[in-house]
């Protein structure tokens, strides 16, 4: 039986891509590198991946037109600033090592 390539090779990439998680830290700022950003009251997930890990995204949730920041900078080193803005830190889990 000849099973169609497309889907195996599909399968095989979103298995092995990390993805990660966006967790909540508190409120507050963090001025660093602008790496772009996302209309909306939370960070997009897509966007929290292996190389993201431990960096920071700020979402202004109390504006008119919310949106959140991404910052090249790790949420541990984020020294404050004058916004106030929701902070998260992408986590991303370890590979399993299953299949």
């Amino acid at each position: 039986m000849r099973r169609p390539l497309l889907p195996m090779l599909l399968m095989a990439l979103v298995s092995t891509a990390q993805a990660g998680t966006w967790v909540f830290v508190g409120q507050g700022d963090c001025p660093g590198p602008h790496l772009g950003g996302n209309s909306g009251k939370e960070p997009e997930f897509e966007r929290c991946d292996a190389e993201f890990a431990g960096k920071t995204a700020l979402c202004y949730t109390t504006v008119c037109n919310p949106g959140c920041d991404f910052i090249d900078l790790p949420t541990k080193d984020c020294a404050g600033g004058a916004e106030l803005a929701d902070v998260y830190t992408c986590v991303v889990e370890p590979p399993s090592g299953k299949p």
